[in-house]
């Protein structure tokens, strides 16, 4: 489940020091994605397990000094019962919150860790407009239902936005507004040309485009809080 550790992390756990666990697969192919070793089957497998046990020793080490744990991928959720059971031992056995990173295609899932109230923070990423989310392999229903669970703890969730161009247009933002309504925290992801999913030559936004979009989101979301982030 797991191929990589970072032991300390100053930006991945909105305002804790963290360490952060990174599990492997993913079901979506995002052009934009970077963690490509982490997405694609073959080159994931090259990458050696690290046991569950030897991280929870390790976050137990830091104990005095991180205040949380990041999970993020690939795609978490795709580890179901097992990712489950491994937040128990960090949120239990460790006793430190824990931050999960998800696509929001697993909305069974977030449920049962809402329930079992041992998920302290969501970082949801909303990927594109409803009739897109099929360009990168995914089923809107099931982030229509992730966003509707994670909207009854919306002091514990950050949906962010990476402002792709061709999966991110105003008309894309637009169409994606009614969805954030009950959302406190929302942040903007600037996209970066490089080595991702698929090396193509597409320009980021310039300034004004997010100067415009921050406009958009406080005209209809005036209660939400919204950053913006590399």
């Amino acid at each position: 489940m797991i191929k990589g550790f970072r032991g300390t992390s100053l930006i991945d756990y909105p305002g804790k020091i963290s360490s952060v666990i990174y599990t492997y697969l993913c079901n979506y192919r995002c052009p934009y994605c970077y963690n490509v070793d982490l997405v694609l089957p073959e080159r994931a497998n090259r990458l050696p397990d690290i046991p569950e046990e030897y991280i929870l020793q390790e976050i137990m080490r830091r104990r005095g000094f991180i205040k949380g744990v990041v999970i993020t991928g690939g795609e978490p959720t795709l580890w179901g019962r097992r990712l489950v059971n491994f937040i128990e031992k960090i949120y239990y056995e460790v006793g430190l919150p824990v931050k999960l990173d998800t696509n929001g295609s697993n909305p069974e899932l977030i449920k049962v860790l809402f329930d079992m109230e041992i998920l302290d923070f969501l970082a949801l990423d909303f990927k594109t407009s409803p009739q897109k989310y099929e360009k990168i392999g995914g089923d809107f229903k099931k982030i229509e239902k992730t966003l509707e669970i994670a909207s009854l703890k919306p002091e514990r969730v950050e949906v962010r936005i990476t402002f792709y161009p061709p999966l991110v247009s105003q008309r894309d933002l637009e169409e994606m507004l009614p969805y954030l309504k009950k959302f406190k925290f929302i942040a903007f992801q600037k996209y970066i040309p490089g080595k991702t999913l698929k090396e193509d030559n597409i320009s980021p936004y310039s300034p004004d485009f997010y100067n415009w979009a921050k406009d958009l989101f406080k005209k209809h979301l005036p209660e939400a809080e919204i950053v913006e982030r590399i």
